[in-house]
Parts: structure tokens; C-alpha cells; sequence
């Protein structure tokens, strides 16, 4: 939990501005926020890795730095490179859970769990990037933690990676784990999460459930048809032509538009509706940022 978190870096920088809120166990929330947003930084407040200037960052009630052995109650993965890369995975994941008393046949399990038993022997230097980002997670599950926090996991990983990825994260909120995952593709964000937090500037813009958010943001329904340019529409609605001959209309419900089309006797092929768009909603949200940032197709910088 965030309880007014403010970070500042010397007298000039605010990286988080009084920012509160809270990741529900059971499921998976994203943190969303422009590059820049102080997104990182917060995470790394969370586990003591940087000292807020004011507030709390709490995880169970405690500090990070309070919990007697962290590695069972949280695992993180802030970067996928903290291998050595002439050791192997394998061999990275046994130095780890020697420290932390945690036995060889664990080691076996979440190599395993991420996909990576058939490389475990291999050494890391010559991993691929969503390589190193399994083993990062590899890394944060040794533990068996009740908590995951996770940046940007999905770095790196191709297509298949990616479908892996979202269905280990369900897994694991679907044990009752808190999941709280920093991420730029909003794409598969809307796929995977349950709750979402966006920040801009450091402070909260929105927190609350996905489906929330984009189902109070502008449905749209989607009309095609052989002449559907045709279609006469009341002024509170609005039209955009797509490709395919396909119609996207706004501020009507599916019903009002096949109403309409029946009425004025036009053929129709397809008429669905479809809740409004996390990446129009986020761009919306997070406007004042938005001319620099190019973080929503993933080729922004770290922050």
C-alpha cells in the first residue's frame, strides 16, 4: 500500500507527488503511467530500494526493510539483467536460494514454472532479453511470495512470450497473490488486468477496476454493411468511416443503431459494440505529457 508517497530528488525534482493506493490480493493490477511518470521510482520505494521523502510505502502493513524474510512475502523483478552472465541460470537461481534457505528441488519447480528447465544449463550471457526477463521471474517466485511486483515483464518477449506471460500472471492472482505489474503495452494490459492505477507527474489520475474505466469511457458500435455511408444519424451521435467499409459510430448503444439501420431499410453484415480503448483512455488521462511521450508502443526509455 501507498499512503501519500512523495519522492523528491534534491530541491528541483519531484518524481511522486502525494500518491496513494493499494494492489487487492487475487488479482492482477496494472501501473500505468507515461515515461517519466515516476512509475519506477515508486516501485523501488516499495522495496526500500529508495527512501521516500514523505508517506509510506507499505507492503503488508510493514516496510519492506521490516519483513524478517522478505523473499517469501515479496518477489520483485525491476530488471531482467542481474545475472552474471557467465553463470547459469541454474546455478544464478541456487546462489539465491542457498542465502535464503530454500532447497534445490524450489529451484527446479520455478525454472520449470517460467519455461526455462531445457536452458537452466546454459549460461546467461548468452540468453536472449525475454530469456533473462523468465529467469527475473524465476528470481521472484523462489519464495513462494504473496506479492509480485513486476516492471515491465513483457520486455523482450516475442508473441508466444507475451500469451505465456499473461496467463502466468492470472495463475498466480488466481492463488491469491497480489500482483501490482508496471507495463507500457497497453494492449495486453487490457487482456490481462483487473484493476488499474495511472499516475502523470507523479500523482494519481485514476485507480479502480478495467472494466470501470473503459466501460464509462465512449462505447463505440461497429456497423457494416453494403450502404452503410447511407446511414442517417441523429446529432448527439458520431461516425468515423474505417477500413473494410465498416462504420464506427459513438454516443448510441447497438440497439439505437440497428433501430435506425432497419428503419431506414439498409442491409447490414455486421453490428457489434465494443468498450472504449485503454490506449485512448490512458492517452486521455495522462494529456499533459503526452507530446514527448512514446512509452504506449513500448519504444520509450526507462524512466
Amino acid at each position: 500500500m501507498v499512503e501519500h508517497l512523495t519522492k523528491r530528488f534534491g530541491s528541483g525534482v519531484t518524481a511522486v507527488a502525494d500518491l496513494s493506493f493499494s494492489a487487492a490480493p487475487g488479482k492482477v493490477t496494472g501501473f500505468l503511467g507515461p515515461n517519466g511518470a515516476g512509475k519506477t521510482t515508486t516501485l523501488r520505494c516499495l522495496l526500500g530500494l529508495v527512501a521516500q521523502t514523505e508517506g509510506k510505502a507499505t507492503i503488508d502493513g510493514v516496510t519492506y526493510r521490516e519483513i524478517e524474510n522478505p523473499i517469501t512475502v515479496v518477489g520483485a523483478s525491476l530488471e531482467a539483467s542481474g545475472a552474471h552472465p557467465a553463470r547459469t541460470a541454474r546455478n544464478h537461481l541456487r546462489m539465491i536460494a542457498s542465502a535464503a534457505k530454500i532447497t534445490d528441488s524450489r529451484v527446479s519447480e520455478v525454472l520449470e514454472t517460467v519455461g526455462l528447465t531445457a536452458a537452466a544449463d546454459r549460461k546467461v550471457g548468452g540468453y536472449s532479453l525475454g530469456m533473462r526477463q523468465r529467469l527475473a521471474l524465476a528470481v521472484a517466485l523462489l519464495g513462494d511470495p504473496k506479492v509480485l511486483i513486476l516492471d515491465e515483464p513483457a520486455n523482450g518477449l516475442d508473441p508466444e512470450g507475451i500469451s505465456w506471460l499473461r496467463t502466468f500472471l492470472r495463475h498466480q492472482a488466481s492463488k491469491g497473490v497480489s500482483v501490482l505489474v508496471s507495463s507500457h503495452v497497453l494492449s495486453e494490459v487490457q487482456q490481462t488486468v483487473d484493476d488499474v492505477i495511472i499516475i502523470r507527474s507523479g500523482s494519481l489520475v485514476y485507480q479502480g477496476s478495467l472494466h470501470a474505466l473503459t466501460e464509462g469511457g465512449p462505447a463505440e458500435v461497429v456497423v457494416r454493411g453494403p450502404n452503410i455511408d447511407q446511414l442517417v444519424l441523429p446529432g448527439q451521435w458520431s461516425r468515423k468511416s474505417v477500413a473494410n467499409g465498416e462504420t464506427v459510430i459513438t454516443g448510441a448503444t447497438i440497439e439505437e443503431v440497428g433501430r435506425a439501420a432497419f428503419e431506414q431499410s439498409l442491409e447490414l453484415h455486421e453490428l457489434s459494440a465494443k468498450s472504449a480503448d485503454l490506449e485512448q483512455l490512458f492517452l486521455g488521462l495522462t494529456a499533459e505529457e503526452s507530446p514527448t511521450n512514446q512509452s504506449v508502443n513500448g519504444k520509450g526509455g526507462p524512466e
